[in-house]
């Protein structure tokens, strides 16, 4: 049960992280702008914790 909170959380944070990078991109431009740019930081994100994850599980736990 706990991987299901661990997967949860980390979901959570991919999100919050990439509505923080679209709002500091966004500038005011209207709804739009600022999904697009949600929808290119959800990958971003998405792409930093599978880099995190390679590097913990890769080298950490040996």
């Amino acid at each position: 049960m706990e991987w299901v909170i661990g997967i949860a959380l980390g979901v959570l944070t991919i999100i919050w992280l990439a509505m923080e990078f679209a709002t500091y991109e966004d500038n005011g431009e209207g709804f739009r702008s600022y999904f697009l740019g949600f929808k290119k930081y959800v990958v971003v994100a998405t792409l930093l914790f599978a880099k995190g994850g390679i590097l913990y599980y890769g080298f950490l736990m040996k």
